[in-house]
């Protein structure tokens, strides 16, 4: 068995994945609970420190942070696969590009900063590897001039007729007091 080909890039790479996935899998579940009665808190807001403000923000409703907690454990599956990891990793870049920028503003606690700082570039490690695939795509999307669908003669005969059948039977709807 040749150690040089397990211990690869590419198995580094999964290890970093798993790793990532592990973390967010735990932070997503975490987001029932996370911010339970920070609504309730006993501080005026002029007193309230930034943390204590942001706290309360997601403490107002259940469903943001289900979202946000959701959007990370999908994001989370998604990593550990090869064929959606880059997926992932777009799915996922804007989201804790949006937890930094909270966690800067408004003071919360470095680790948890730090935490979000490395995963994110997890992502944008994923999004420069598979920057080749994205180059393809965007080319195929901006540059390819052939029409991205082709359609039969007669099925767009068929579509004109019925969008010029549909304004008519409102038309007429329409003039004759029906609508």
């Amino acid at each position: 068995m040749n150690l040089k080909k397990i211990f690869s890039y590419s198995l580094f790479e999964l290890a970093i994945r798993i790793w990532t996935s592990f973390f967010l899998i735990i932070y997503g579940i975490g987001k029932l609970n996370q911010f339970e009665g920070a609504k309730q808190m006993e501080v005026y807001i002029s007193e309230a420190s930034g943390a204590q403000m942001m706290w309360a923000f997601f403490g107002t409703t259940l469903i943001y942070p289900l979202i946000i907690g959701s959007i990370q454990i999908i994001g989370a599956v998604l990593l550990i696969f090869n064929k959606t990891k880059l997926l992932s990793a777009l799915i996922l870049s804007p989201l804790f590009l949006n937890i930094i920028i909270l966690d800067i503003l408004y003071g919360i606690d470095s680790g948890a900063l730090l935490n979000a700082i490395i995963y994110q570039s997890v992502f944008v490690f994923i999004i420069i590897q598979q920057r080749e695939k994205i180059i393809v795509v965007f080319k195929t999307l901006l540059l390819d001039n052939r029409p991205i669908i082709s359609i039969n003669p007669r099925a767009l005969k068929f579509i004109i007729a019925l969008i010029i059948a549909i304004l008519l039977f409102f038309g007429f709807q329409k003039i004759s007091g029906f609508i």
